[in-house]
């Protein structure tokens, strides 16, 4: 099985912040999905574990984040099917 997915949100104090943190996700060869919402200061990424976890710790000591959600994403069957599986929220 692969490395498990997992689908983090995060909000941003600043739009400094906010663009400092969108340009390090994209920079990333391992996230599979990114959306971004800079009306609203939002990012929405899909990662293996290790690297949201990683990107999450490095945008947090840039300072700026304000609020941080992560769902652990599974592949249910062969059908496509997909789980979230434990949440990893933080303020």
């Amino acid at each position: 099985m692969s490395a498990p997915l997992r689908v983090t949100l995060l909000r941003f104090t600043s739009p400094t912040a906010f663009s400092e943190a969108f340009a390090l996700i994209l920079d990333s060869d391992l996230v599979a999905s990114c959306t971004a919402e800079p009306e609203l200061a939002h990012i929405r990424f899909l990662a293996p574990a290790r690297c949201a976890e990683a990107l999450v710790h490095e945008i947090y000591q840039r300072a700026g984040l304000r609020w941080c959600s992560q769902h652990d994403v599974a592949m249910q069957s062969a059908a496509g099917a997909f789980f979230l599986g434990s949440a990893h929220v933080t303020a």
